[in-house]
């Protein structure tokens, strides 16, 4: 089950069903010598955090076992969302895929 689980993340690492969110600046901020002033919206694409190889090696590659005793920094996997618009159903949707895969796999011929 444990390996299991780290399938499951990697595959929402991968292949994320919710690619983007909005967010509002509260404040004025400067991010790579761009200024974000308060009010505006920024646009979050999950993709570009997911496929950044500086928070995951080889970001391309579909590899389980980088989850192995790893816990992602805050901010850096965001398959259900972050913060206050975090899904509240994202383990009942690892329980589903959980319970998918199981079934698949062992009546698979």
């Amino acid at each position: 089950m444990e390996y299991l689980s780290q399938v499951i993340d990697e595959t929402l690492r991968f292949v994320n069903i919710s690619f983007v969110s909005f967010r509002e600046a509260k404040k004025d901020v400067s991010l790579n010598g761009y200024l974000i002033p308060k009010g505006w919206k920024v646009q979050l694409w999950y993709r570009s955090v997911h496929m950044d190889p500086e928070v995951y090696p080889n970001p391309k590659k579909f590899n389980p076992s980088r989850w192995e005793g790893n816990t992602p920094r805050p901010g850096t996997f965001l398959a259900f969302g972050l913060g206050t618009k975090l899904c509240p159903g994202n383990d009942l949707g690892k329980l589903e895929i959980s319970i998918f895969l199981h079934h698949f796999l062992l009546g698979y011929k």
